[in-house]
């Protein structure tokens, strides 16, 4: 899978549970960690997704 850049904004707690994290040897960089949480989360939800659709007519 090809890299895709993305964009994040966090406020100062979050910045820094982040750098507490990589304090901790978790990841290097705060680059790594996000990589390493994303790829997490989707293999977490792969099996599983559900897409929630809310457009006029159309249920949750």
């Amino acid at each position: 899978m090809a890299d895709r850049p993305i964009v994040m904004k966090l406020n100062q707690q979050q910045l820094e549970l982040l750098d507490r994290t990589i304090a901790k040897g978790v990841a290097p960089d705060r680059t790594t960690l996000v990589r390493l949480a994303l790829k997490e989360y989707a293999a977490q939800h792969r099996n599983g997704a559900e897409v929630l659709r809310t457009g006029p007519g159309e249920s949750k």
